[in-house]
């Protein structure tokens, strides 16, 4: 005769999956781990996007890189497009930053485009846009995108001229992003990205302290 006890004709506690004994610390526990898996494909596909452009990405590419089956793209993100989509809306970091001054969001994205050894979410960024902006499946999702850090940025900056002085700040970091990108073959010593930083500094004070008015005709 088993030694685990009965109760109300169920079945014995001890027969009982442990799902059924602890069913609101299980539920948690999947929620916690689809939570998990829905950040590693996120995270992996960001990665993979900063380095190529939208078509050459494949969903294939990007499961294996979060180490999960290529099923459960569609199963959390119903696509690819709509994947790309939840990374961009992730790069939330530049022109963000609500305890910083305008120019200290600046500095920061400059030292990380410019200074940083490893990517970031600031260069993933740039790079993403960069090697997607022309796809014409996902042009909607970038503009949409830059057009509001545009807003942000002009209403951080505040202001006479403001639209302008954000056009020009974000082409700073922007052009930024290029070079480096187009450098990153080539051999660009650390001396040489402290004189390029020092150098976009002194832009950026200029901008900053620049009124900026339509020209007269």
């Amino acid at each position: 005769m088993s030694n685990a006890v009965k109760n109300d004709g169920n079945a014995p506690v001890a027969a009982m999956p442990p799902e059924q004994l602890h069913p609101v610390a299980e539920q948690g526990k999947q929620g916690r781990n689809a939570a998990q898996t829905r950040q590693r494909i996120l995270v992996a596909a960001r990665c993979l996007f900063a380095k190529n452009n939208y078509e050459s990405v494949g969903t294939r590419e990007i499961a294996a890189k979060a180490g999960v089956n290529a099923t459960l793209i569609n199963r959390y993100f119903g696509s690819k497009k709509k994947l790309f989509a939840a990374v961009v809306n992730s790069l939330t970091e530049l022109a963000k930053a609500p305890g910083s001054s305008i120019r200290d969001t600046l500095d920061q994205a400059l030292d990380s485009i410019v200074l940083a050894k490893e990517h970031n979410i600031w260069i993933d960024e740039f790079r993403i846009i960069l090697f997607s902006a022309l796809n014409p499946e996902v042009a909607d999702i970038i503009s949409d995108f830059f057009e509001q850090k545009r807003q942000t940025f002009r209403e951080r900056l505040g202001g006479p001229g403001m639209g302008a002085k954000a056009d020009v700040a974000y082409s700073l970091l922007t052009g930024s992003a290029v070079i480096l990108t187009l450098l990153r073959s080539k051999k660009y010593s650390k001396k040489d990205r402290e004189a390029f930083r020092h150098g976009l500094g002194l832009v950026l004070d200029q901008l900053l302290a620049l009124e900026v008015s339509a020209p007269a005709h």
